[in-house]
């Protein structure tokens, strides 16, 4: 039985947000295998913690308008999505932000708890232009996986207003293969992996729980327990409609073409067809070359635009 288990793995640099890992030497052929796994379980089974509910004082609706506020509820909205968080425990927790007077509105001013704190606090939010002007915001934080979106929820709270919600805490993930040596053995493999997460989590720890969620996995294979559970086959159209925690960092594009859709806000497949091809043109950075690569790549996954 060939023996996998043999190998270092070396920190070369960990910066609490920003993780570069080496692992040799790998049986040949087993640096792609355990990139790839470690990979896509990084984009996609890590939980993180978002912001799922708000309520703001003098809003009914996410349509509504505050005086003396610059922004429109949706953009505030938006900037709200963008704020990271460490949250201890499972349940959901609320936390508040209460600013008046001429003021820019940051992540800053939420308060924290005792269990929940604000990793991304340079975020911004709002700005108060007027002296007399308010702004209160009672927000719920939950933890979870994947993203979620609003128009899946429901709320019995007047004046609540639900957010989609990317609780996904790893941003991106790059790793390389390259041929080592052991004595005179020389098919062996290095592999360097690259792990960039939004600084909730140490990326040693993701890449940590990434391992462990391949090996729940296989453990199935190896010892089998039962499940019970009615399973259903998808076909290919319904898989364009469930594929909303894919991240786009899935279409090979250039580094500078995925971090424009992200800030333009297509951090995912579902989010970019949701979009259609007409808004995606219009963001920065991503022209008719980079369209074509990502018209290609959701006609092979079975993904449409929704404007097409």
């Amino acid at each position: 039985m060939l023996d996998t288990s043999k190998f270092n793995l070396k920190t070369i640099k960990n910066t609490g947000s920003f993780g570069k890992f080496e692992l040799s030497p790998l049986v040949g052929g087993f640096g792609h295998t355990v990139a790839e796994g470690l990979r896509r379980t990084l984009l996609i089974t890590i939980p993180g913690a978002a912001i799922t509910r708000v309520k703001i004082d003098g809003a009914a609706h996410l349509f509504s308008t505050l005086p003396g506020i610059k922004e429109d509820l949706v953009e505030v909205s938006l900037n709200l999505k963008k704020i990271k968080f460490t949250l201890a425990g499972d349940e959901p927790i609320k936390l508040t932000l209460s600013k008046k007077g001429e003021c820019v509105v940051t992540a800053a001013d939420i308060e924290d708890s005792s269990s929940c704190k604000v990793v991304t606090k340079d975020i911004h939010i709002a700005t108060l232009t007027d002296p007399k002007a308010k702004l209160n915001i009672e927000l719920t934080v939950e933890k979870g996986v994947g993203y979620t979106m609003a128009r899946e929820q429901t709320t019995d709270v007047v004046g609540e207003i639900i957010l989609d919600a990317n609780f996904t805490p790893v941003l991106k993930v790059n790793y390389q293969v390259e041929p080592t040596r052991v004595g005179k053995k020389s098919n062996f493999d290095k592999l360097t992996l690259e792990v960039t997460t939004d600084g909730s989590i140490n990326p040693e720890e993701a890449t940590k729980r990434a391992a462990l969620d391949l090996i729940h996995c296989y453990s199935q294979i190896v010892d089998p327990k039962e499940y019970h559970e009615e399973v259903v086959t998808l076909n290919q159209g319904a898989a364009a409609v469930t594929g909303e925690d894919v991240s786009v960092e899935e279409i090979e594009l250039p580094l500078r073409v995925t971090n424009a859709l992200k800030k333009a806000g297509f951090a995912t497949i579902a989010q970019l067809t949701k979009g259609g091809r007409g808004i995606v043109s219009k963001s920065k950075n991503v022209g008719e070359k980079s369209l074509k690569v990502i018209d290609s790549w959701l006609q092979q996954h079975g993904y449409k635009w929704t404007d097409q």
